[in-house]
C-alpha cells in the first residue's frame, strides 16, 4: 500500500497554526522564467532517465488565452511558502521542488505546448492572504501551489475567486470541506470532520508499540486546531494498542525551541515515549531538553527526516537516537520516488541527500497542479480544471503514488480516504538515518 508522502497525513498538521493575521507583509514575488526552469546548465538531455509526463500535447491545436494566467504560449502559476518567519525551518528553499517539476514538464513540451512560468511569494509564516492576493490580483496567476503553514487563512479568498490550489493539507479542515472543491492535496483530509468524526490511521500506534512505548506524551501547538486534533486523534488511536496517555500539552507556542518545563513534566509523569509533529526547530529544542533532563523516553517526530538535520551538527547531536517518519523513503527509494530524486538532482542541484519537507512537498503538489492542467482541456479555465480533476478517482502521480493512487472524487466525504496507510520509520544513528521499520500499515479508524 501507499507510503503516503504527506508525512503520515494524520499528524503532520500539528506543525501548523489554524489561524493567522493577514496583515503581514510578503516579499515581492519573483517570476521564474520558463527558460530558467529548464536548468540549461546540465549536460544531460532534458528529462533523461525520467518519465515522459507530457501525454496530451496536440501539435497544431488552436491555443487561446482562455483564462487568467493562460496565453497561447504560456501558463503562469503562483507559489507560496514560508521563506521567513517561524515556519521557515521546515519550508525555506522549498520552491526549488516546484521549479524542478516545472522544468521537467517544460523540457518535455509543457502543457499542450505551453511553457509554465512560476511566480513565488513568501508569506512570512503569517501572511498567506496577502501573498495570495499579490499573486492572483497583481500577478494574474492561473492557480497557486501553496506549501505553507497557514493556507486556511487564504482559503476563502481562493474559493471566492475559483482559484485552483494544490498543496499539503497540514493546516486545517478546508482541504476536504465544502465549499472548497478548488483545493487539492496529495493525501486524504485528516483534519476535516465528517459527521462529527475525524479519520486517521493506527499505523503510528503500531510502530510505537513495536519500540515498547507504553506511556505516551503528546505535545501540540496551541494556536493550531489541527495540531490539537492531531494529538487527540493519536492518543485515541494508541489506546487499543495498550498505550496510555501520560501527558498531553496542547499549549506549545508555535516555533517554540525551549522545552525545559515540558521535559520535566514528561519525566515526572513517567512517560516512556513522546511524539511531536512540529517544525524542525521545535524538534531539536524538545529533544535537547529531554536529554539534558536525563529523560530516556523514546521520541518520534513527523519532521526532521531531511538533509538539513544531518548537515547541522547541533541538530544532529540533539536528535541522535530519535525516530522519524521516513515516508517517502529517500534512503532506499522505490522507483517513483527515485524518479523525483532524479528530477531534483538534474533541475535543482541545490537539493542534495534527503530533500526537505518543503522541497519534496512542493514537487508533489506541483505534479498535482500539472495533472489538473492536463485534464482541463487544451484551453483550460479555472472551472474546467476544478471540475475535471475532481473527476479523477485514481491518480498515481507519474509513479509518486503508485502503490495507492490519490482519490480526488467523493469530496466532502470519507470516500477520499484509502482503507489503509503504510509508512516507513527511520532512526538517527550517529549522523545517519537508518530505516528501522518498513511498510508499517495501519487501518483507517474514526476518532472523536
Amino acid at each position: 500500500m501507499h507510503k503516503v508522502p504527506k508525512l503520515a497525513v494524520c499528524a503532520v498538521a500539528a506543525l501548523v497554526a489554524a489561524a493567522c493575521s493577514s496583515s503581514s507583509k510578503t516579499s515581492a514575488p519573483s517570476t521564474t522564467p520558463s527558460t530558467a526552469a529548464s536548468a540549461s546548465s546540465t549536460t544531460a538531455a532534458p528529462g533523461a532517465g525520467l518519465p515522459n509526463v507530457n501525454q496530451n500535447f496536440a501539435p497544431g491545436a488552436a491555443l487561446t488565452a482562455s483564462a487568467p494566467g493562460i496565453t497561447p504560449t504560456t501558463i503562469k502559476l503562483g507559489y507560496i511558502t514560508s521563506e521567513t518567519g517561524i515556519a521557515a525551518s521546515s519550508f525555506k528553499g522549498g520552491e526549488v521542488g516546484a521549479q524542478a517539476r516545472i522544468a521537467l514538464q517544460n523540457a518535455q513540451g509543457g502543457i499542450d505546448g505551453r511553457k509554465i512560468e512560476l511566480v513565488t511569494a513568501d508569506d512570512g509564516t503569517i501572511g498567506p492572504k496577502a501573498a495570495a492576493q499579490q499573486l492572483v490580483d497583481n500577478q494574474g496567476v492561473f492557480g497557486v501551489i501553496d506549501i505553507s503553514a497557514f493556507v486556511v487563512a487564504a482559503a476563502p479568498y481562493f474559493q471566492q475567486n475559483s482559484v485552483p490550489v494544490t498543496g499539503v493539507g497540514i493546516d486545517g479542515p478546508e482541504w476536504g470541506q465544502q465549499p472548497y472543491t478548488n483545493m487539492f492535496e496529495f493525501g486524504p483530509p485528516s483534519y476535516t470532520p465528517f459527521d462529527g468524526k475525524f479519520y486517521t490511521y493506527d499505523g503510528v500506534a503500531q510502530f510505537l508499540k513495536s519500540i515498547d512505548v507504553t506511556k505516551l506524551a503528546s505535545l501540540a501547538y496551541g494556536i493550531s486546531q489541527s495540531a490539537i486534533q492531531s494529538s487527540k486523534s493519536l492518543l485515541e488511536a494508541v489506546a487499543p494498542q495498550g498505550i496510555s496517555n501520560c501527558y498531553e500539552d496542547n499549549s506549545v507556542q508555535f516555533g517554540q525551541t525551549a522545552f525545559t518545563t515540558e521535559a520535566l513534566a514528561v519525566q515526572k509523569n513517567g512517560c516512556d515515549g513522546t511524539i511531536l509533529a512540529t517544525v524542525d526547530a521545535s524538534d531539536v529544542g524538545f529533544s535537547a531538553a529531554l536529554k539534558q533532563a536525563g529523560v530516556t523516553a523514546k521520541q518520534l517526530y513527523y519532521t526532521g527526516y531531511d538533509q538539513g538535520v544531518l548537515d547541522d551538527s547541533n541538530a544532529s547531536a540533539a536528535l541522535d537516537g530519535d525516530y522519524f517518519v521516513a515516508s517517502p523513503d529517500f534512503t532506499n527509494p522505490p522507483p517513483g520516488i527515485q524518479q523525483m530524486l532524479n528530477a531534483l538532482h538534474q533541475y535543482a542541484p541545490s537539493v542534495t541527500g534527503i530533500p526537505s519537507l518543503g522541497a519534496y512537498a512542493s514537487y508533489e503538489a506541483t505534479d498535482v497542479m500539472i495533472e489538473g492542467l492536463e485534464v482541463a482541456g487544451a484551453n483550460p479555465t479555472r472551472q474546467s480544471f476544478i471540475t475535471n480533476l475532481r473527476g479523477v478517482a485514481s491518480y498515481d502521480g507519474h509513479g509518486l503514488f503508485a502503490d495507492s493512487p490519490l482519490i480526488f472524487t467523493g469530496f466532502g466525504t470519507p470516500a477520499m480516504f484509502p482503507t489503509q496507510q503504510c509508512l516507513d520509520y527511520a532512526e538517527l544513528e550517529h549522523g545517519k538515518f537508518v530505516i528501522v521499520a518498513k511498510n508499517v500499515c495501519g487501518k483507517l479508524v474514526a476518532t472523536t
